[in-house]
């Protein structure tokens, strides 16, 4: 259902100490003390899994993860709050501060702290979201949209948790993408863009950034790392997840795939790996 990660704009706004100023009172104005009765309400914490792209429709979706109930919560947003997780997720700092950064830096120079995020529901097909955040003096929640809130939970290390109504719309892990190299590999992989070539690409457009290596997954044995670029799969150029796993489909049990890794033209790697062997893959000279 979910494939690669489409172009999207890198440019931030970046606000003046008067803005901020003065945009700080209708901030408080939108905060709101959680009701007495949400608290009640069943939470389920979730991670973000990766940032992919629906074929459909070409909208980037967000997945989390509920790890204890084995299911995927996919949540459309916009380019630019993907392009937002993304660079987020990848440890990738902007020149300048992006609007959630800004964020960030004012909810801690005002000596706050953001609590949690919690994905409250779905209605209408729309998501919504709260953040709790604790100031010096009082705990307040913000109505927030889902990427809003997940890209500042990201920076500020903040739990996030969806409601048991909410994830009614998850499904099972593993059925959100039918790529055999996903399950076998523990690899998530999207197409480069000339956006993301700019900070993972050394500004090539070519081959596959790595956006999720799974723990203890052949692929992380053998040594990729999530913003590694593959340029080649089995002596092969591969420029889609599909052209990747057609390779895959044909390589028996292991393959060996070409690396870029670092800023520029980075560290040129040729990596093996492994999936049949328990103990996992080695690096090839």
């Amino acid at each position: 259902m979910l494939s690669r990660l489409g172009g999207l704009s890198m440019g931030a706004p970046r606000l003046s100490r008067w803005t901020v100023v003065v945009a700080l009172p209708l901030l408080l104005a939108a905060a709101r003390p959680a009701p007495a009765g949400e608290e009640k309400a069943p939470l389920r914490e979730v991670q973000v899994r990766g940032v992919m792209v629906d074929p459909r429709n070409q909208q980037p979706v967000v997945l989390l993860e509920e790890k204890k109930a084995g299911v995927v919560l996919p949540v459309w947003v916009g380019p630019s709050e993907a392009q937002a997780i993304l660079m987020e997720l990848n440890k990738v700092s902007p020149p300048r501060p992006m609007t959630h950064d800004l964020m960030r830096n004012l909810v801690g120079g005002l000596k706050g702290e953001v609590l949690r995020v919690v994905i409250t529901e779905l209605k209408g097909g729309t998501y919504f979201a709260l953040i709790d955040v604790k100031g010096p003096e009082r705990s307040f929640s913000i109505d927030s949209r889902p990427s809003d809130a997940i890209a500042l939970a990201l920076r500020t290390k903040a739990p996030i948790f969806a409601r048991a109504e909410a994830l009614r719309a998850a499904i099972p892990v593993g059925e959100e993408s039918q790529a055999a190299h996903r399950g076998r590999l523990g690899l998530v992989l999207q197409a480069m863009t000339p956006a993301l070539a700019k900070f993972f690409g050394g500004g090539k457009a070519e081959g596959l950034l790595v956006s999720q290596v799974e723990e203890g997954a052949p692929a992380a044995r053998a040594g990729l790392r999530r913003g590694d670029v593959i340029l080649q799969a089995g002596g092969k150029a591969v420029a889609t997840p599909e052209a990747f796993e057609e390779v895959f489909s044909k390589s028996g049990d292991s393959l060996t795939v070409a690396v870029r890794r670092g800023p520029g033209n980075g560290e040129a790697l040729d990596i093996r790996i492994d999936f049949a062997a328990p103990s996992g893959g080695t690096q090839a000279p």
